[in-house]
């Protein structure tokens, strides 16, 4: 039996389903949590953000892939100096 444990918390379900999207691409299954709601999702918008859940065995390979995502975003994110003075 599986047991599911918290992974991370982002504030849309659109952040949500991103994440989940990439751990399903590398074949870790992940459940959302709406934190507050019980078992109903808030009509105008999400109070209290998403949680992300994943399977116990597989939380270690998921955090890494969470890891190396926000380090390739970034690294999107630096200006490239050399561009932006025209050189």
């Amino acid at each position: 039996m599986n047991r599911w444990v918290f992974l991370t918390n982002v504030t849309t379900e659109v952040e949500a389903d991103i994440i989940i999207g990439l751990l399903e691409q590398e074949g870790i299954l992940a459940q959302k949590a709406y934190p507050g709601a019980g078992n109903l999702k808030v009509t105008y918008g999400l109070i209290n953000g998403v949680e992300i859940y994943v399977p116990e065995e597989r939380a270690k390979q998921a955090k890494e892939i969470l890891s190396a995502e926000s380090a390739r975003n970034a690294a999107d994110d630096v200006p490239d100096l050399d561009n932006e003075s025209g050189h």
